[in-house]
């Protein structure tokens, strides 16, 4: 049985993006992309739970994602700014690193296929399908 790993987020980008480049030259773009949530408890009052940050909107819980943009798709978005909101289309990756103390980190990003401004006086930023 084969496995699917996509995902569709919406959210607005968290801080100002990173644009760089990898040692091998491929563009690279990376943002936390803000997502919320509103949740409920049994008796139907907002109930922020365990995991994520609470909002200022009370009974909203913030979750950051990391995305990461490769390829020419990063150079079209380079032009991102802290607050746009955007649908973010990519696959789930997890990086794995020891840190010179010897602990275990990991961190699960999405790398973006595609990326679409959902502003409504924003165009689209691009659509890549570009293999990475």
């Amino acid at each position: 049985m084969t496995s699917v790993n996509q995902v569709i987020l919406t959210g607005k980008v968290a801080n100002e993006p990173l644009f760089h480049y990898q040692p091998d030259g491929t563009p690279v773009l990376q943002f936390p992309l803000e997502l919320n949530d509103s949740e409920k408890d049994s008796q139907n009052r907002p109930d922020c739970g365990r995991l994520g940050q609470v909002s200022k909107r009370k009974g909203f819980r913030t979750n950051l994602i990391h995305v990461v943009v490769l390829g020419k798709l990063a150079q079209c978005g380079a032009e991102l700014q802290s607050g746009q909101h955007l649908l973010v289309k990519g696959r789930l990756h997890q990086r794995r690193w020891q840190t010179p103390e010897g602990r275990n980190r990991s961190l699960t990003e999405v790398i973006a296929s595609e990326l679409h401004r959902t502003d409504a006086s924003e165009t689209d930023l691009g659509i890549g399908d570009e293999k990475q």
